[in-house]
């Protein structure tokens, strides 16, 4: 299961990873957990709340925002801690 993805976060909340390398490897899991199957194995709650996260960090910039879809770390952290609380993963 993906709950590694969630562990992730988590550590991004603690302030344990910042919004750059959070979203480095958020990234870099998807892609191996995609490419060996496992995000097709999640039940549809996780596999919910991680395509939302995934549109989130998409969302994330490390530098001044360019446009008004665009997130910094803060923000990140606040969606991020929404989400997990709404899926019941905090």
């Amino acid at each position: 299961m993906s709950m590694a993805l969630i562990d992730l976060a988590r550590k991004f909340l603690d302030g344990s990873l910042s919004g750059k390398s959070f979203t480095k490897k958020f990234f870099e899991m998807w892609r191996s957990e995609g490419a060996s199957g496992l995000l097709k194995k999640d039940d549809d709650n996780l596999g919910a709340c991680l395509r939302l996260m995934f549109g989130m960090a998409d969302c994330f910039t490390d530098g001044p925002k360019d446009n008004d879809g665009e997130i910094n770390e803060v923000e990140l952290k606040q969606e991020v801690r929404e989400l997990l609380k709404k899926y019941k993963y905090i």
